[in-house]
């Protein structure tokens, strides 16, 4: 099969991926959520709702589902998010019910997860651009109290990460309440895009300047490295901001900053090809996803912390980073089609495979997350519609003006 329909099969398997796992129920509290995993269908991400909303664009777009459908989905969802899902101050909790979008258990209300859902909902607003749809965003938007997470710390002036109210609740290890703070270089930047158009403008610039710009090397180039290393820190923001057309206010570079983390990754596996037969130059990618141990947080050098190696290949995270490195995702794609045919199922790729284990793995299962951010990349491989449309909406290029973002010439 030719390199073009497999991208096209991919792209229409990740959107049906998104129409089968997404709860569409007209009857249900929980309409458009949509499954964290297909390890566990019962329970929703609301990180997954954002891709799924921007799934209906490309659905509309290239004419999977009609584009009144769409639409109706996408407005649907957002009244679902507005009356049912479990929220604090606007901000998300991170695991939901699938059929009554409460809360789960005791999960953290999410500042990412809250952001990525919230990028869905710019994106979708701004395509199917009409009056209701554009208010039940703005209400969305405006619910959020991003002055509710702002502190300093050290004379830099930061976002917490999430906030639980519970004892023993998740990631809460004395006192309920605010944990941990966005200090480094991650996927977090679209959350000081969205705050810049509600806090004070000094503020929001200042947040932006807060995290720390860690360096690393790649064959003698600068890397801005997130802590791990891992892939998915420097694709889930690029998702959705066309850095292939803005620098920052500093002048980074952050679409080729993530070129040079794809590299440096690569790089890393091709290193330890010796010791995991899963690795060599058209198999690699470390990034956070699917194992033969269950849910696996994976990097690579340069990064702040030692990355070990287990020879799980992340596809979703290659596969995203299409518009970086075309030419090697390319020749990955299509050894993988042709030469391990157990990657490949009713919805395009699985999420990852590992050939160092005995017997040797491949996953099954999806991740919300996961195939949405390849998705997204693929999309804007083929037409940079994800990237035109969100990047182009007035909240963004509002954004990006108070931030201090400048068109490249």
């Amino acid at each position: 099969m030719d390199i073009s329909t497999l991208l096209h099969q991919e792209l229409k398997g990740s959107v049906d991926f998104f129409l089968n796992f997404t709860n569409l129920n007209p009857q249900s509290q929980g309409y458009g959520l949509t499954v964290d995993t297909t390890k566990n269908p019962h329970i929703a991400s609301i990180a997954s709702v954002g891709f799924a909303l921007t799934a209906w664009v490309i659905a509309a777009e290239r004419g999977y589902l009609p584009a009144e459908r769409a639409r109706e989905i996408v407005q649907k969802t957002f009244h679902t998010l507005l009356n049912h899902v479990s929220h604090h101050r606007g901000f998300f909790a991170h695991f939901l019910d699938m059929e009554t979008g409460t809360r789960h258990k005791k999960c953290e209300y999410s500042t990412i997860d809250t952001a990525l859902c919230l990028n869905g909902v710019i994106t979708a607003a701004v395509y199917f651009d009409d009056p209701q749809t554009r208010e039940l965003a703005q209400q969305l938007l405006e619910r959020v109290d991003w002055n509710f997470l702002v502190f300093e710390k050290d004379g830099n002036t930061l976002f917490r990460m999430a906030y639980n109210p519970d004892k023993g609740g998740d990631y809460v290890t004395d006192d309920p309440g605010f944990i941990y703070r966005w200090h480094m270089a991650a996927e977090q930047k679209m959350m000081y895009l969205q705050a810049a158009n509600h806090l004070d403008p000094i503020i929001a610039r200042k947040l932006y300047q807060g995290f720390s710009r860690d360096i690393g090397l790649y064959e003698g180039q600068k890397i801005i490295v997130n802590p791990g290393g891992n892939l998915f820190a420097y694709q889930f923001s690029e998702a959705w901001l066309d850095t292939a057309r803005y620098l920052d206010p500093d002048g980074v570079d952050w679409f080729n900053n993530t070129r040079l983390a794809t590299l440096a990754n690569r790089s890393f596996c091709l290193e330890h090809a010796g010791e995991f037969k899963t690795y060599h130059a058209n198999s690699w990618g470390a990034s956070a996803g699917d194992s033969p141990w269950g849910y696996d947080v994976s990097g690579a050098t340069p990064c702040l912390h030692s990355p070990t190696p287990n020879g799980t290949v992340s596809i979703y995270g290659a596969l995203s980073s299409l518009p970086f490195t075309p030419d090697l995702v390319v020749d990955m794609i299509q050894h993988l089609y042709h030469d391990h045919p157990q990657t490949w199922g009713e919805y395009g790729f699985y999420d990852a495979y590992n050939l160092s284990v005995s017997p040797p793995w491949y996953s099954h299962s999806l991740y919300g997350i996961d195939k949405g951010c390849s998705m997204i990349m693929v999309e804007n491989y083929l037409s940079r519609l994800i990237w035109e449309t969100y990047t182009n909406s007035p909240y963004i290029q509002n954004a990006l003006a108070v931030l201090g973002f400048t068109k490249r010439i």
